[in-house]
């Protein structure tokens, strides 16, 4: 992607990923704003709960009544294993399932203790009807924050589903992903990146996911009844120039170190506009298309997974 771009960030130096046991002495856990979901509100617990999610990127969300995420945490640890019969049959053999669609289907990240699978929505007949029931939930909350937050900054209602690729509207890109962090492996557990969508809402039980706060690497620890959401750069994007700008975080995950049986996992919803969409900033005359998200999602996905740990 051309240096010109005009989403293109400044490059930020980044203190080599470490691993799980030195990160649990050395990486502080931030202190993150806690909210809830009532009605299709977005409610903080405290008064600079909003301001602290804006800077910080992340913030926890108790789960919304009525999720169940039995299904997913299910799904998230057998995923990866050959397929089976029996109770695991949709569970299992998801290593050799096509790949439905772009981004989508197995991945085996050859610099990362990572593997994955992506499932976009349109496809989500591939899975168990559960799980999909599952992330269906998962993605309403998310964009539900999306519109909470939208509204929060200023935006028009009448212009959020121009600005969000229709998401908001019912269409727009919904992502499962599952990730399965192998501990034989001795590299990383993920790159340090930015999502790069509008928000992301993330189900994890442990410790390990670090993110780059105010000059230093902080633990982002989840919380139990809690889901942890954070933004993507085309929200930081959008709200740049608006009073209360929302940021994107830098973020990865620690080098797994235990045993086998014991591997790391965690499942999230990406929400991101579709790929035939365009990238706005919201300025005080109104929106300003930078760019299309074809573009974007090259310039953004493509160095999340390669072999280069500078954050670009």
């Amino acid at each position: 992607m051309s240096a010109l771009s005009a989403t293109l960030r400044a490059p930020v130096r980044l203190p080599p990923m470490p691993g799980e046991a030195a990160a649990a002495e050395t990486c502080p856990p931030i202190a993150m704003a806690r909210a809830r979901l009532a009605g299709g509100r977005l409610a903080f617990l405290d008064p600079d709960g909003f301001a602290r999610a804006a800077r910080h990127g992340f913030f926890l969300l108790e789960i919304p009544d009525g999720l169940d995420l039995a299904p997913g945490d299910r799904f998230v640890r057998h995923f990866h294993r050959p397929a089976e019969t029996g109770p695991l049959a949709g569970y299992t053999g998801y290593r050799d399932a096509p790949a439905p669609g772009p981004y989508e289907g197995y991945f085996d990240r050859p610099h990362d203790q990572w593997e994955n699978f992506y499932i976009e929505r349109r496809h989500w007949r591939m899975i168990p009807p559960d799980v999909a029931r599952m992330g269906a939930a998962m993605a309403e909350a998310g964009i539900a924050i999306l519109r909470a937050v939208l509204d929060r900054v200023g935006i028009p209602v009448g212009e959020f589903g121009r600005l969000t690729g229709r998401l908001t509207d019912g269409g727009g890109h919904r992502m499962l992903a599952f990730n399965h962090f192998r501990p034989d492996k001795p590299v990383r557990g993920s790159k340090f990146h930015r999502d790069s969508g509008w928000v992301t809402v993330l189900r994890s039980t442990e410790p390990g996911l670090l993110a780059w706060i105010d000059g230093a690497l902080c633990a982002v620890d989840p919380e139990p009844g809690h889901l942890i959401v954070n933004f993507g750069s085309a929200m930081e994007v959008l709200t740049e120039a608006t009073a209360t700008p929302i940021r994107a975080n830098i973020h990865g995950v620690v080098r797994t170190e235990r045993p086998q049986a014991a591997a790391r996992v965690s499942y999230v919803v990406f929400l991101d506009s579709d790929l035939d969409q365009d990238i706005w900033r919201w300025r005080p005359g109104g929106p300003e298309r930078l760019q299309s998200v074809a573009d974007f999602a090259v310039q953004e996905v493509g160095r999340t997974y390669d072999a280069d740990d500078a954050n670009l």
